[in-house]
């Protein structure tokens, strides 16, 4: 530590400016070192050469792997196919608690809204 300080009051009283005092700050830091257990897997699949070049190209313009788009595609593929799962969970318990409505009814309602014919 004597040796920093007196390298900086150098650096301090450099061209014949002294400071009256100077604050030498010392920081230790500590890195701890954590192993976590890598929960990837690969595997490998078969795909067309325009898909794997269309890939490659949205890869490229995001500045990403191929791999890091592939495991965007994946995970929004099972989301969307959780929230459809969801939805018709929720439509077969609507109805067998009887939450129905007629064909007839059904149509009412669209051309009510304005989107018959859409």
């Amino acid at each position: 530590m004597v040796e920093n300080s007196d390298l900086l009051w150098r650096a301090v009283e450099k061209e014949d400016q002294i400071m009256e005092s100077a604050v030498v700050i010392q920081i230790n830091t500590h890195y701890d070192v954590c192993i976590m257990a890598n929960s990837e897997k690969t595997i490998s699949f078969r795909a067309q050469s325009a898909q794997i070049d269309a890939l490659d190209s949205l890869a490229s313009a995001q500045s990403r792997s191929r791999s890091y788009v592939i495991n965007e595609a994946i995970a929004n593929y099972i989301a969307l196919h959780e929230y459809q799962d969801e939805l018709v969970r929720e439509g077969l318990e609507d109805m067998r608690k009887g939450r129905t409505i007629t064909n007839d009814e059904l149509l009412k309602r669209i051309q009510k809204t304005g989107r018959a014919g859409r």
